[in-house]
């Protein structure tokens, strides 16, 4: 790094980093912390910042109305329209007490409520932090020794260098005892000082010791499940999505030509001796400014899938991408050294998801891609084109989830262990295995639908495409066919309202875990079914065993077994395996309780709803979205129709059967 090149970054920073005060219009008024100038007119700090003890000594939110932005000298007023957690949850807090630092992920976004001209810093698209000698962190403090109070307002600002030890949990990392951090610098930037980036946010200091931690970036996209404090300043539906492409816009533009433009962040990576490699500094601006110019990925597994083509299946792990620029983050360093060729392959694959959504802008991006690519070696010049050409196609797969429920210990005729695998469906010959069981024997069955929660909850976000959430296929032994896995709500729930139940969200199916290899009366009613133009309800009772199996062998192959009952034991089970046994794919059935003697009112209510099902289905491949909607439905208007809560669909293709399982 040029000593030039060091001055301007650090001034950069300086010049980034903003002092949070009490009263907007008070020049004396109380200073709360620091913060940094991320995207026009927004503001990230500490949450913590905006916590305060009052006069039983007790802290409490303050942040609920104006606050004071110091900027460049001048103090403007803003409003803190998101807090990380949300400020119920850190009511107990005690910034005095050590054990406070496990505040997670303790950010907050303050909005400029008047203009204010200023700079943003250049946020890292990397999801960790560096493992440098050259970072420092800066801030403002209070002015050292004692003042009068009308000379509250001058504060000091302060810069530190520190080194990385190493992360203290997934969105916080250690900062050295290199330097005695001081109050107030709290909600400041930390700067990657050898690649010109800002790579997190000052969380605490040690107490009685240097050094301290600061959040990482990646935190902020917690922001997609968060509820705005101020509504009407929230930036939109998915505020993360907002914010970086407002930044990657804003330094878009500082580097196209301008009257008395200064060097930029962007100038300066540029003349950084450490960065180094085919894709520069001013690549990356060019890419993420288009990238930001794009309508945001429409579904949560989007970046994944696009950024597993150019990488590999399973190269993506936590934390999550959701945003582009989150997946143009992991491609600097692929496993073939091939740098420039990977950043535009996703370039490609990512103009082919939108073209749809926006014609012009996706081909501008393939475009200057392919352009671009005019560097490359003739081979990866050739592949590059080829990917293009086929990218479009390849984009409009569907994958799907399955979690299996594998029996390996049995007592008395019941499963009672289970072993559980969780696979990634792209193609019925693609399959990826996410996550297995790690319990040689096996586990209870309520242990292993525990277990399923948080891999499920990856697996999906992995899976899920463009405005179409994944299907999951729940493959169970039929003694456990009642488990009503269409209510579980895998993965992050919002703070402020119950989670939308999986089922009604998307396609959730019940398979037969032990019907393999697929029986020749499986395969030969599947292949009448899945041609029919209709369906229709075969009505079983599931307190005495009828019809039986010959009755159910012979039955049409439109005819759809729908029982007003739980099926996992009893007559109920009997009857359900004989409607295995004779090859039925399809079945629909109540779990709630029937009552003992004969069919009740909730019985008849059952199957007039079976009935209307069947009949406004189209084929049988239509069912399982079709239940989908009356579940999403019967969630929006309960109680009148709780009764799809109860509902279970079995749906087990003969043409797709399941894979051997690992366990």
């Amino acid at each position: 790094m040029t000593g030039e090149a060091q001055a301007r970054l650090r001034d950069l920073a300086r010049q980034a980093a903003v002092a949070v005060q009490a009263d907007p219009h008070d020049e004396a008024s109380e200073f709360w912390g620091s913060g940094l100038l991320i995207a026009p007119h927004w503001v990230l700090t500490c949450a913590h910042v905006l916590m305060r003890r009052d006069s039983s000594g007790r802290r409490r939110w303050v942040g609920g109305g104006a606050v004071g932005v110091r900027i460049a000298g001048r103090l403007f007023a803003g409003r803190a329209v998101y807090a990380l957690p949300h400020p119920e949850s850190m009511a107990v807090w005690d910034r005095d007490d050590e054990r406070g630092a496990d505040l997670a992920p303790d950010l907050a976004l303050i909005r400029l409520t008047e203009e204010a001209p200023h700079s943003c810093a250049w946020l890292s698209d990397r999801a960790v932090p560096p493992v440098s000698s050259q970072v420092a962190a800066y801030g403002w403090r209070r002015p050292a020794g004692d003042r009068p109070l009308g000379e509250q307002a001058e504060l000091e600002a302060w810069d530190g260098t520190c080194t990385v030890p190493g992360n203290d949990r997934l969105d916080v990392f250690r900062l050295g005892p290199d330097s005695e951090i001081p109050d107030g610098v709290s909600g400041g930037l930390v700067v990657d000082l050898a690649h010109g980036r800002v790579v997190g946010v000052v969380k605490a200091r040690r107490r009685s010791r240097d050094g301290g931690k600061a959040v990482l970036l990646t935190a902020l996209r917690d922001l997609a499940a968060s509820e705005p404090l101020v509504p009407e300043l929230a930036p939109g539906p998915d505020p993360y999505q907002e914010l970086v492409r407002a930044h990657d816009l804003w330094h878009y533009q500082q580097q196209r030509p301008r009257p008395e433009a200064r060097a930029t962040w962007i100038d300066v990576q540029g003349r950084l001796s450490d960065v180094i490699g085919e894709w520069s500094p001013f690549d990356r601006a060019k890419a993420l400014g288009l990238l930001a110019a794009l309508p945001p990925p429409r579904g949560g597994g989007v970046v994944q899938r696009l950024v597993e083509r150019v990488l590999g299946p399973g190269t993506v792990r936590d934390p999550l991408p959701v945003a582009w620029r989150d997946g143009h983050g992991l491609l600097y360093e692929p496993e073939d050294g091939k740098q420039l060729l990977a950043f535009l392959i996703y370039l490609v694959l990512v103009a082919d998801e939108v073209s749809g959504q926006d014609p012009d802008r996706a081909a501008e991006l393939k475009e200057w891609a392919l352009d671009r690519g005019l560097a490359l070696p003739a081979a990866d010049r050739t592949r590059l084109v080829e990917l293009a050409r086929s990218a479009t196609a390849s984009a409009t797969a569907h994958s799907s989830v399955l979690v299996a429920l594998a029996p390996v210990v049995w007592e008395e005729n019941r499963p009672v262990r289970f072993r559980w695998e969780i696979q990634l469906v792209h193609a019925p010959d693609h399959r990826q295995i996410a996550e297995v069981c790690d319990e040689r024997d096996g586990v209870a069955f309520d242990e292993a639908v525990r277990q399923v929660q948080a891999p499920l909850a990856i697996a999906l976000d992995r899976a899920d495409e463009s405005g179409s959430p994944a299907a999951v296929e729940i493959a169970l032994p039929v003694h456990h066919f009642d488990t009503r896995a269409h209510l579980w709500t895998p993965g992050r729930r919002r703070a402020y309202a119950p989670a939308r139940p999986m089922g009604a969200r998307r396609p959730v199916v019940v398979r037969d875990v032990e019907r393999v290899p697929p029986p020749v009366e499986w395969l030969g009613r599947w292949a009448h079914v899945a041609g029919l133009a209709g369906l229709k309800p075969l009505p079983l009772n599931v307190i005495d065993r009828s019809p039986g199996y010959e009755l159910l062998r012979g039955a049409p192959a439109e005819a759809v077994p729908v029982l007003c009952g739980p099926v996992g034991q009893g007559e109920g089970l009997l009857t359900m395996v004989d409607a295995l046994d004779a090859g039925h794919g399809l079945a629909l059935w109540r779990t709630a309780d029937h009552p003992p003697d004969a069919c009740g009112p909730d019985c008849v209510a059952f199957r007039r709803e079976a009935d209307a099902l069947l009949a406004g289905v189209g084929a049988a491949a239509d069912l399982p979205e079709a239940v989908r909607k009356l579940r999403a439905y019967g969630y929006d208007a309960r109680p009148e129709r709780g009764w799809v809560e109860d509902l279970v669909l079995l749906y087990d293709d003969a043409h797709l059967p399941l894979p051997g399982l690992t366990g």
